[in-house]
């Protein structure tokens, strides 16, 4: 069985081992040493990775007691060579951990909120609570779990044979189906459960627990952290951030929430006004496609190309134009789409269901509707306004036929 260097010192980083085997597999070879620093992926924590001697340990796993490394390149069985695994890679990890548990006690203390679901990615952590929690009550947790975190208070891991022995033990979390040895990870006067991973020695060394954001999630909450070196990554990014639209509004930091919120109820202003112009302006539109409509037969007809109008707007003028005996077809050029509305009022002879279909056949479009008004879309085509001609002899031919 692989010795686990790691289970005792999570800060040993490097050292030497006997090849004990080495075998091709797919993505690589499996190697197994006789001792190793690197952690197998488990207990909501990715595998280390690093090299051993010339090849780069891609993966690790654990089977049967064994720790097998997924390497890039062949070891020779039987020599000893160096292994070291990525540091900062695994203290970071570490960080993020040892932050869940603290975090994770918190939350079980203030609020009796079970964690149920950890996950620890290269770039972010979560954990799953049972019930659901408020914004106060995150904060308040997070304010907890980071007064431990300041304390400096020792973690250790320690091994046990049996259930028997962990029963009187406070445990926030004991794994189901465990077998010995039964490994306890303890923060003194904190936190106390059964875990595998490698943690940091003494709680400072988490730095800071951020909680991020949160979302409710099958019935309960789930939390996203950062701790250590992230969650100064990120109190960066953000102060820059905040720096930058400061800057902008020629505004303290302190003021630039209020900044913001002025601008949007500008904004919001800005868009009323815009929708009252736009209905202004339509009605002076609908009023001109109605004095230019063509007289085919017992109806009138209105075929317009517009550019770049968008589909509510194309919507509001036909179902305006569409008066009693009129067919209209408003087209629009909007970027890279050809945007279309076929509308029929009262009396027409033409169904939108017709007009729709010979739309789409002229344009290579989809579209439909029902009732008297149906739009669709159609790739940007060059000869639009050739296409829109085209259909409106089409329409004019329809109506007189049925005239």
């Amino acid at each position: 069985m692989t010795e686990k260097l790691y289970d005792q010192d999570s800060h040993l980083a490097e050292t030497t081992a006997r090849v004990l085997s080495c075998k091709s597999v797919s993505g690589g070879y499996d190697v197994l040493l006789d001792r190793t620093v690197f952690f197998p992926e488990g207990g909501g924590q990715p595998s280390d990775t690093g090299r051993i001697a010339s090849a780069n340990v891609l993966h690790c796993r654990e089977e049967r007691g064994e720790v097998l490394h997924l390497t890039d390149a062949p070891l020779p069985a039987g020599e000893t060579v160096p292994v070291r695994l990525d540091w900062q890679k695994r203290f970071d990890f570490m960080q993020q951990h040892t932050g869940e548990h603290l975090l994770s006690f918190a939350f079980y203390r203030l609020f009796g909120a079970a964690n149920v679901g950890f996950h620890l990615a290269p770039d972010y952590a979560t954990i799953d609570f049972d019930r659901p929690l408020g914004r106060e009550q995150i904060a308040e947790a997070e304010r907890l779990a980071n007064t431990f975190v300041w304390r400096n208070l020792p973690v250790t891991a320690t091994f046990y044979d049996s259930e028997e022995a962990i029963r009187d033990l406070p445990l926030r979390k004991h794994a189901e189906g465990l077998t010995a040895p039964i490994r306890i990870v303890s923060i003194e006067d904190a936190d106390q459960c059964t875990c595998c991973a490698p943690h940091c020695s003494r709680t400072g060394e988490i730095g800071l627990i951020f909680v991020v954001e949160s979302a409710a999630y099958k019935g309960g909450t789930r939390i996203t952290f950062f701790c250590g070196s992230r969650a100064l990554s990120h109190a960066r990014a953000t102060h820059d951030d905040a720096d930058a639209i400061a800057r902008r509004f020629s505004a303290s930091r302190s003021h630039i929430v209020a900044a913001v919120d002025k601008l949007a109820d500008d904004y919001g202003a800005l868009k009323r006004r815009e929708k009252e112009l736009v209905r202004e302006l339509n009605g002076y539109i609908a009023a001109s496609l109605e004095a230019e409509a063509e007289a085919v037969g017992p109806c009138r007809l209105i075929v317009r190309l517009f550019d770049g109008m968008d589909a509510e707007r194309l919507r509001e003028l036909a179902q305006t134009a569409a008066t009693s005996g009129t067919l209209v077809l408003l087209l629009s050029a909007s970027g890279e789409k050809l945007l279309y509305v076929f509308a029929a009022g009262e009396g027409c002879p033409v169904t939108v269901s017709d007009g729709i279909a010979a739309v789409n056949a002229a344009f290579g479009g989809r579209g439909g509707g029902r009732g008297a008004l149906a739009q669709g879309a159609a790739p940007y085509a060059k000869d639009a306004a050739d296409g829109a001609e085209r259909l409106r002899r089409e329409f004019a031919a329809r109506l007189n036929a049925r005239g």
